[in-house]
């Protein structure tokens, strides 16, 4: 096998494995904003609910909520929005929409990858 083959060959398996690794990272957003989405909904059925607000890390308070109160959104970037219970739902579901697009995307490519490397390693067969 010459050197020229080992270094695309290698390239190629780091490319896969940072494809899997986004992949990963992508599921643990998906997870974070499923829990998300519970918690909204758990919120906006309990009128004046009791919860802990985390304060910092390992540090809650205490708060009653009211579902006619607003909550503070995330919009990327570190930048924050008051939201309304329903319109933090609707960002929450936009959210995931576009992290399902961009692992779907992900995972096209890691597809065509593999068959690339199939192919490579067929061909080095053949040829030896």
């Amino acid at each position: 096998m010459n050197q020229q083959v080992m270094q695309i060959l290698t390239q190629m398996n780091q490319q896969y494995e940072n494809l899997q690794e986004q992949i990963k990272v992508i599921e643990q957003q998906l997870l974070e904003l499923q829990y998300f989405r519970e918690e909204l909904n758990i919120l906006s059925s309990k009128e004046n609910s009791s919860i802990l607000a985390p304060l910092g890390k390992s540090v809650f308070a205490p708060v009653v909520f009211s579902s006619s109160e607003k909550v503070f959104v995330e919009v990327g970037a570190g930048y924050f929005v008051k939201k309304n219970l329903h319109d933090a739902k609707l960002v929450v579901e936009e959210q995931t929409k576009k992290f399902h697009e961009f692992k779907a995307q992900l995972s096209a490519e890691v597809s065509s990858l593999t068959v690339q490397l199939e192919q490579m390693f067929s061909t080095m067969q053949n040829t030896q």
